[in-house]
């Protein structure tokens, strides 16, 4: 791509080009965690493994049987061998598009920005063909354009009177051809020149699908396709400000308009106003009479009405309170008729449960009783045995006859009561025995009476968690009742509201359609008295034409002075004129403001149209009194 003198330097290619990589290390480099490593090693266009793809799909059609060709791995990822790789690759790549190559200008070999160097830049031109090519392109053809290009950009220049080629058998190619050379030919004829030779040069060339041009030849068909764009822009120029004079025109004359209808509704206005300031009164008053019979009939029959209704208000809290009573006293008979068995059963329950409980009452004190008996006698029986083994103990150890005779006397002192004590444990050992018995007995019939109170107490547990059960159930029940009952109270507040709001807008409308009844009655009665009057002013107009039409023709039959008929027919004119000026002349197109004008303005333009006849007829008169 450059001409110009480099320079290579192959210091250590060889040592770079060794320096590879096991198969080992590629392999546990491409199972990192860091992502970079393990693409930029998986990445087969920084390897050979595309080129071995190829390879093997080439080879694909060889038998089974042939061994593969040995491919080192070391040799493989050298850097000479991916240099070479990403080479072939480009190639490929390069073979396979529609290449087109752009000249790149380095301003200078530092790098650094807003930096020129002439010179290096001079000879990237010189070694790169651009400034050859420039001169080559400006001595003979220096501009080109496509054919369809040509027709598209330069069409105002084609010449007037001759017709584009049409589809006769060629393609579309050649029909582009032929228009663009009669194109051509007819806007450049003046560029033509003569050779020494005598014969003519043009100033273009029409190639295969190209048109060239010599020097100036594009400039001049520029400046002449600007010339007729320029006049093409002078006609769209006055078509456009035309339109804009005629919209400003109608803007005009739609306020003009607007303006004589705003007065002349004025005056009507006015005129209607007047009117209807009296027509209210005299409203307001026959209203008024008509309002004050009403009231009086309305405050009657209010009075009536608030008497029967205390009346009957009266009578019938009477008679509820009377259903009350009775309903209450039913209600009482009611209940006691269904409490009364239940508290009955109820009675009897608790009087057995009493008796129980005294029974078991006095069984624990005679309990209680025999068993302090028996703790008092056991304490005595032990005192006793202590004793005795004292005693014993004594005899044994020889004494002194002073003590023997003091034991002497104490055993002989003591000796009467033991026998007593003794006497007194046998029978408390008899009632202890019948107390326990009777205990025993009592403590079996205890027992089976707790058996049975505890299956009972089971039972009525099992019944009471039903009831539990059921109480929850339906205390779920009435809050979901509730919850309902609350949303129904709130949507029946909210239609109670919405009705009030429509009633209070249904009375509204109510009025105003009284209102637009009494408008429209009287809008009819007005539009009648219209209609009459128009219809007997018609009727006058028409007797009138005929009158004038009859007195035009005497005149002309019976006179015979020239002068005279020239008069009585100018008078006939300006009567036929002030005719077609009034109100039933030919009617116009009008607008919605003209006809709110025109509807507004008849009374006026009646008075002028009188005005005008009385005139006439009063020339008429002088003419011929």
């Amino acid at each position: 791509h450059y001409a110009g003198t480099v320079v290579y330097d192959a210091t250590q290619f060889v040592t770079k080009n060794m320096d590879t990589l096991s198969q080992d290390l590629l392999e546990c480099a491409k199972l990192s965690s860091n992502e970079i490593i393990a693409n930029e090693l998986e990445n087969d266009a920084m390897m050979n493994d595309h080129s071995r793809k190829k390879k093997k799909k080439k080879a694909g059609g060889k038998s089974a049987g042939q061994k593969p060709s040995r491919g080192g791995a070391l040799v493989q990822q050298t850097v000479w061998s991916k240099f070479r790789t990403q080479l072939t690759s480009l190639m490929t790549s390069l073979g396979e598009t529609r290449t087109r190559y752009i000249r790149c200008i380095k301003p200078n070999t530092k790098k650094k920005p807003k930096l020129m160097m002439h010179d290096s830049t001079i000879q990237q031109l010189r070694c790169a063909g651009v400034v050859a090519a420039v001169t080559i392109s400006r001595s003979a053809f220096p501009n080109r354009l496509e054919h369809e290009l040509v027709v598209d950009r330069f069409k105002p220049l084609w010449p007037t009177g001759i017709n584009q080629s049409a589809n006769q058998g060629m393609d579309r190619a050649e029909i582009l051809k032929s228009n663009c050379g009669i194109l051509l030919t007819n806007a450049l004829s003046e560029l033509e020149s003569t050779k020494e030779d005598g014969s003519p040069s043009k100033a273009f060339v029409i190639g295969k699908t190209r048109a060239y041009f010599r020097a100036g030849a594009l400039e001049y068909l520029e400046s002449e396709r600007l010339k007729g764009l320029s006049k093409w822009a002078t006609v769209l120029q006055r078509v456009v400000r035309g339109f804009a004079q005629r919209s400003k025109y109608k803007i005009m004359r739609a306020a003009v308009i607007t303006i004589e209808a705003i007065v002349r509704r004025f005056i009507q206005r006015r005129k209607y106003l007047r009117l209807r300031a009296a027509c209210i009164v005299i409203q307001c008053w026959a209203r008024c009479i008509a309002a004050k019979n009403l009231l009086v009939k309305k405050r009657r029959s209010h009075a009536a009405t608030m008497i029967q209704n205390h009346w009957r208000i009266l009578v019938a809290k009477v008679a509820f309170k009377e259903k009350k009573h009775a309903a209450v006293f039913i209600q009482a008979m009611a209940r006691g008729y269904i409490q009364r068995p239940k508290y009955i059963v109820a009675l009897k329950e608790k009087q057995e449960e009493a008796k129980l409980e005294n029974k078991l009452m006095k069984l624990q004190r005679k309990l209680e009783e025999a068993e302090n008996a028996r703790l008092e006698a056991e304490k005595k029986a032990a005192e006793k045995k202590t004793e005795v083994q004292i005693v014993y103990k004594e005899r044994e150890g020889e004494p002194k006859p002073e003590i023997k005779e003091k034991e002497s006397q104490e055993e002989s002192t003591a000796a009467a009561p033991s026998e007593q004590q003794q006497g007194a444990a046998v029978t408390l050992t008899e009632q202890q025995q019948t107390l326990m018995d009777e205990s025993g007995k009592m403590l079996e019939y205890l027992r089976r009476e707790v058996f049975k109170l505890r299956g009972q107490n089971a039972r009525l547990r099992s019944d009471f968690d039903l009831l539990k059960e059921n109480n929850q159930r339906l205390m779920d029940a009435n809050a979901s009742a509730g919850a309902s009952f609350g949303a129904l109270n709130q949507h029946a507040k909210q239609l109670n509201k919405a009705n009030a709001k429509l009633t209070a807008e249904l009375g509204h409308y109510k009025s105003q359609i009284q209102k637009i009844a009494i408008l429209h009655i009287e809008t009819k009665e007005e539009l009648k008295m219209k209609q009459a009057s128009y219809i007997a002013e018609v009727t006058t107009r028409l007797h009138y034409q005929k009158t004038m039409a009859t007195i035009v023709d005497t005149v002309e039959n019976r006179c015979r002075d020239r002068k005279l008929v020239e008069e009585v027919l100018d008078l006939y004119d300006a009567c036929e004129s002030a005719y077609m000026d009034g109100p039933t002349a030919t009617p116009r197109k009008h607008t919605n403001i003209d006809s709110t004008i025109d509807s507004a303005s008849m009374s006026t333009e009646r008075r002028d149209m009188d005005s005008s006849d009385s005139n006439v007829l009063s020339k008429i008169k002088n003419f011929f009194g």
